[in-house]
This record gives structure tokens, sequence and C-alpha cells, in this order.
């Protein structure tokens, strides 16, 4: 088990009470399932919702887990490093955590929205799904701005400090978007160029995710 989801685990139990009396703390989205639920709500490819169920908010999230493996994530994550080393900050620091959440939160949205397929009455739909899902007033507000906000990949990956926060944010937004559309390849191509993941740990992010998805039971 990484530092990273020893932190987030230790913030989660700290903050467990105040979740089930209020259900609206954003660091919640970050418990297990918590993000693939969402993403059933939010995202049209089947193949992607069952994936993003299927790991949500634990190994896609967190070190690459089953998809990418510790050797070749921490691999990407040192090439995503070397990208970044003309700027000092970056991997000094770490988002506070229910930013951190508020960030992939809004990635599943703008996923959702790649391919320019949210019209008036499915986003009717999906407010009402979330409504009764509970998320809490707090995410129900993060999604419906995120809707309402024109995609921005740029603006997306501004306030990422780290190679991990980098990756956990391109490996969520690739999870959830099916690169074959062409809409959705110049999305994820310029949020991929926004966070400066190199063209190599791309490649090996999608392959990882084919395989994944590849091993889901045939969709009926």
């Amino acid at each position: 088990m990484n530092n990273w989801l020893q932190q987030i685990q230790s913030v989660l139990t700290k903050q467990s009470g105040k979740q089930q009396q209020s259900g609206e703390a954003l660091s919640g989205m970050l418990a297990p399932g918590a993000l693939g639920g969402l993403a059933g709500m939010l995202i049209s490819s089947k193949s992607a919702r069952n994936l993003l169920a299927k790991y949500g908010g634990r190994a896609l999230l967190v070190g690459g887990g089953a998809a990418a493996g510790a050797v070749l994530w921490n691999k990407y994550k040192q090439r995503v490093s070397d990208a970044h080393q003309q700027e000092p900050a970056f991997g000094q620091q770490a988002t506070p955590v229910d930013q951190r959440a508020e960030r992939l939160v809004t990635a599943l949205v703008f996923a959702a929205k790649s391919d320019g397929h949210i019209d008036a009455k499915e986003r009717a739909a999906i407010e009402q799904n979330i409504q009764q899902a509970g998320y809490g007033a707090e995410t129900e507000k993060l999604i419906q701005q995120a809707m309402d906000k024109p995609l921005d990949p740029a603006w997306l990956a501004a306030g990422v400090k780290n190679e991990e926060e980098a990756l956990e944010l391109y490996f969520l937004s690739c999870a959830a978007i099916d690169p074959d559309h062409f809409m959705e390849r110049s999305y994820l191509s310029a949020l991929g160029d926004a966070l400066k993941i190199p063209q190599d740990v791309r490649d090996g992010i999608e392959q990882d995710i084919r395989q994944e998805k590849a091993q889901l039971p045939a969709e009926n």
C-alpha cells in the first residue's frame, strides 16, 4: 500500500463520521467505489462504466493499482517528473484532499462531455440520478458547475502539483473516454499535453486500459 493511499485512507477515516451525517465532504468521493458509481451516471460507454465501477476510487486512482502494476506505475511517475524538470516546485507539494476529489469529479464530467452528447434531457436525468444517489449538495453543485463550464483541459490540469496527481487525472480521464471517437481523442490529447504526459506513457496507459476492458465480461 503506497503512501498516498495511506494518506487518503487516514483522512477518510477521520472524516467518516462527518460524512455519514452530511454526505457532503468531497473527500468521500475518493473512497473505493464512489467515483465508479458516479461514472455509471455520467459515462455513455458501457465498457468504461464497467471498468470504473470495478476499480472506482481504488486501483485507477491509487498508483495505477491492478491496471498498471507498481513497477510500471513508478516508471510512469519518473517519466512525468522528468517532463516537468524545468518546474522546481513540481513534485514538492500535494493538493489538499477535497480539492483533489473536486478535480477528479470535474474530470469525470468533462470526460462525459468530451463527445458533445449531453443534451438537456440527458442532463436532467443525470442531475435527478445524482440527487437520488445522495452524494450531497456540495458534490451536486460541483457537478452542475462542471456541466456548465466549457471543456478546458488546460484549466483542469493547472492545479496539479506532482506526478501522482498528473497520472491519476490522466488515467481516470482515459478510462472514461472512448479514444476511437475523434472529439474524445482530441480532448484527451489536449489534457495529456497540459499535464506534460510523455507520449510513451500515454500509449502505455491506453494499452493498460484496453487490456483491462478486454478482461471484463462481454457486453449484452
